[in-house]
């Protein structure tokens, strides 16, 4: 109960912060428009739209870290006290460096010296549109994990559940054509003929691996397996695994199961050949029933197995294998058997 708690906020978290960052897309946009539409300040203009140059001197440097960047101190505190800037700017400045700055809006966009020249960041309408979308993405993860245990409510609670890494492929899929569609068109995304194409194209394709990703993660009963034939002369290794040590599964060496005309057998790879294969005595096991995993079992099979539990002449074994594989092997012990 507390990891689906965990899994709902986290969901819930991530979606407020894409909603967050979608609403100052178009602020964000309108920024910086009007940053790339400034142009030098005429000597009669006013107001901070404009871009002024002043000149300055430093009066000292503070490069912090790589991560916290630095500060220039300016003499006499002018223009204005100290600008923070990145850490390569403030090493690559000097106490006593004449410099120029460019300000827009009460703010320092640029300072220019003899060596190095420093650009403040402006963000971007298409970077904050490509975070709103990647919060969205990220929140499709734990909202999987959460459909699946939806999905699974009424199975035994002990029951390993699907894994939800087949949802990774419909999310990856969705980033792949919707990022550039938000860094394109941060304001538009429905605005244009292009745009209106973009997604008439991508998300078919999203829908489709969805799908795939819900076929994939749902629960296979044990009566939906089929066993297809096997032909008479052939031999096929499965992958599969007897979870208990046994004489014929010594130690748990196993990985495959052949099966052919020399009976069925353990074998520590997946042929050719039955080198090294351990004959599986099949005249005494009997099949009590084959179920989902459960518990402990998730971390020794993959969660989409199914698991036969055998009765090995009075001692209980467990058999794991695909759904179809499993059921392929249990008619072959049941054939030797007869």
């Amino acid at each position: 109960m507390n990891s689906r708690i965990g899994q709902l906020v986290v969901c819930a978290l991530l979606l407020v912060c894409a909603g967050v960052a979608a609403w100052f897309v178009p602020a964000v946009t309108a920024d910086e428009r009007a940053w790339r539409a400034a142009r030098p300040c005429a000597a009669v203009t006013r107001g901070n739209d404009c871009l002024r140059t002043l000149p300055a001197v430093i009066e000292r440097t503070d490069p912090r870290s790589p991560k916290q960047g630095g500060r220039l101190y300016f003499a006499e505190g002018r223009p204005t006290p100290r600008v923070r800037v990145s850490y390569d700017a403030a090493e690559a400045f000097e106490a006593g460096d004449r410099v120029r700055l460019t300000v827009w809006r009460g703010q320092v966009m640029k300072v220019a010296g003899a060596r190095y020249v420093w650009h403040e960041h402006v963000a971007t309408g298409g970077s904050q549109a490509v975070v709103a979308a990647l919060c969205a993405l990220a929140a499709g993860w734990p909202g999987a994990r959460l459909l699946l245990r939806a999905r699974g409510r009424r199975r035994p609670k002990d029951e390993v559940q699907p894994s939800a890494l087949p949802f990774l492929v419909p999310l990856l899929g969705t980033a792949v054509w919707l990022l550039p569609l938000c860094y394109r068109h941060p304001v538009s995304l429905f605005g244009s003929t292009a745009t209106i194409a973009w997604w008439v194209v991508g998300a078919p394709v999203s829908v489709v691996l969805s799908g795939w990703a819900w076929r994939a993660t749902r629960i296979r009963t044990p009566g939906e397996a089929t066993a297809p034939e096997l032909a008479a002369d052939g031999e096929v290794f499965l992958p599969a695994r007897f979870l208990e040590h046994t004489g014929y599964n010594p130690h748990g060496f196993g990985t495959h199961i052949v099966l052919g005309a020399d009976g069925p057998a353990v074998t520590p790879h997946a042929g050719p050949g039955r080198f090294a294969a351990k004959r599986i005595p099949a005249g005494r096991l009997t099949v009590r029933g084959v179920r989902l995993p459960r518990g402990e079992e998730g971390g020794l099979v993959p969660h989409s197995w199914h698991i036969a539990e055998l009765d090995d002449a009075g001692r209980s074994v467990r058999l794991a294998a695909a759904p179809d594989d499993l059921a392929r092997i249990l008619r072959a012990l049941s054939a030797v058997r007869v």
